[in-house]
């Protein structure tokens, strides 16, 4: 089945479209084996979904969502919001977050959290336009292991 205009979970066979669109969106050499392990840990894990945008069954977008279960209930995060630069400003990068959200609406998630570098200016306005306030909680980052 051809899919085209449509958001689904990643499948496997995405894969090195998926390492090469974060790798052009955040310019992070992240490798094949990572992605891949990462991929077989949401099939283990229900709360973790990595949604893909296709056009033409190639992948051209993508988020990822988190769920926590926390003793306060449940939140979410959003993650690697990328979209391939010819495909950007055509609405995938709302509709990705909309699907995000919709999942989080049917887990019953009372909050969503959102990680964002300082310099991707055009995805803050997107995230805003969203209903997403940078000024309501703050974020303090410590990394406790240095990536290779």
């Amino acid at each position: 089945m051809e899919r085209d205009n449509i958001i689904s979970e990643i499948e496997e066979k995405d894969l090195k479209q998926l390492q090469q669109i974060l790798k052009n969106t955040f310019n992070n050499p992240i490798s094949y084996e990572k992605i891949n392990d990462l991929y077989k840990k949401t099939k283990e894990n229900k709360d973790i979904h990595i949604l893909g945008y296709y056009i033409k069954n190639n992948l051209v977008g993508t988020v990822t969502l988190n769920i926590l279960i926390l003793p306060s209930g449940k939140e979410g995060t959003i993650w690697d919001l990328a979209v391939k630069e010819e495909y950007r400003k055509l609405g995938i990068a709302t509709k990705l977050m909309n699907q995000a959200e919709e999942i989080a609406r049917t887990e019953g998630i009372k909050r969503m959290w959102l990680f964002s570098g300082f310099h991707r200016k055009g995805a803050h306005e997107l995230y805003q336009k969203l209903g997403y306030d940078e000024n309501r909680d703050k974020a303090f980052v410590k990394e406790i292991l240095k990536q290779n």
